[in-house]
């Protein structure tokens, strides 16, 4: 091929079918192998992506609205199962705090969408909603709905996981019966949600605020035993219970403070289900404080040693041993909660087991 400087072009072709074809036009041949150049394929892209971007605008904003109508009805439905009236609520809507802190729900759930972040987020609104006074509660209910869709659920299960065992506990577990109903009630349901495995996610709620990390931590059956002391007692023959300075028998001195015992009926022990529980005996019967001092001791001193506290735990409910094996084994023995731990801990809680939770009573 040859390119001169006057008007012709001559293309000559020396292979089998000989020939030559010459033009006596100007001109030029541009040959690109790469297809459209960076501007061409930039304006093209920007249109593309423009119009996709625009239906899906449309879509969002529809879904955005459903999501948006979806919270509002499951509000409206507990305030009602509440029964708290239209003019209760209206009330406290005037409030801007409130306000705010409605938007802030509505924003995540209609970013997220999930079913379990709408039932978390209208439980604790509508907590929000009867909590009218400025007070720590109201202020970390207005928390915990900002920090709970930043949670995945099972980190929701591990806070919820560590509020039953460290914080709630069921009153008049007396028996090992009831010790079975508690353990099956309220901890294994929550346990097999899925809690959090991956050291991360144990950062990501340091991060969150929803928890803290202590150096050390207790093992899952010393919670058990001090939380509900009187079904892990030894218990004691009559002719062991101790006495006071003139030499009485406390089961003499007070003989409606000692039962027989759930570990070994053949003994007796101390009737208290925990230590705060024997303290209110110990004031109501105005008992004196060398036999005070006396019966705390005796009740401490007769606890079951961990393993065979653990064991008796385990026999009772088999499926226990892998919830003692994740506590003991993960960081999450070490973890207390804050206020707004606690929030987003009772609110799953009351969803899983059903249990009711009086938020009060921890802030």
């Amino acid at each position: 091929m040859k390119f001169g400087n006057d008007s012709s072009v001559t293309v000559e072709n020396n292979g089998e079918n000989q020939g030559m074809i010459t033009g006596a036009n100007y001109g030029s041949m541009t040959q690109n192998q790469y297809g459209l150049g960076y501007s061409d394929t930039k304006a093209l892209c920007l249109d593309i992506v423009h119009d996709e971007i625009a239906k899906y605008r449309a879509e969002a904003l529809i879904e955005a609205q459903r999501r948006s109508e979806e919270l509002f009805e499951s509000i409206v439905r507990k305030l009602d199962d509440k029964k708290m009236t239209d003019a209760q609520a209206l009330a406290e809507f005037r409030n801007p705090a409130m306000q705010f802190d409605y938007f802030e729900a509505q924003k995540a759930y209609m970013k997220a969408g999930t079913p379990e972040l709408a039932e978390m987020l209208s439980d604790i609104l509508v907590e929000r909603i009867s909590e009218s006074s400025r007070s720590l509660l109201q202020i970390a209910l207005g928390e915990a709905i900002r920090v709970a869709p930043k949670l995945i659920p099972a980190q929701m299960a591990t806070l919820a996981l560590i509020f039953n065992i460290r914080y709630s506990h069921t009153p008049q577990v007396d028996h090992y019966d009831r010790l079975v109903f508690y353990l099956k009630g309220a901890i294994l349901p929550i346990f097999k949600m899925g809690v959090s495995q991956n050291y991360s996610e144990f950062q990501h709620l340091y991060f969150a605020g929803c928890c803290q990390q202590q150096t050390f931590g207790k093992d899952l059956i010393e919670w058990f035993k001090e939380s509900y002391s009187g079904v892990f007692m030894q218990g004691f023959m009559p002719e062991e219970v101790p006495k006071d300075s003139n030499n009485i028998g406390l089961d003499t001195l007070y003989p409606c403070l000692f039962t027989t015992c759930t570990y070994d009926s053949n003994k007796i022990q101390i009737a208290a289900f925990n230590k705060a529980d024997l303290l209110v005996k110990i004031k109501e019967m105005s008992i004196l404080p060398e036999h005070s001092e006396l019966l705390q001791k005796t009740f401490k001193d007769n606890l079951l040693p961990n393993d065979k506290a653990k064991e008796l735990v385990e026999k009772l409910v088999p499926e226990m041993k892998e919830v003692f094996e994740y506590w003991n084994n993960s960081v999450i023995k070490n973890c207390i909660l804050s206020s707004v731990g606690i929030v987003i801990a009772a609110e799953y809680s009351k969803k899983v087991n059903t249990y009711i939770y009086d938020l009060k009573m921890w802030i």
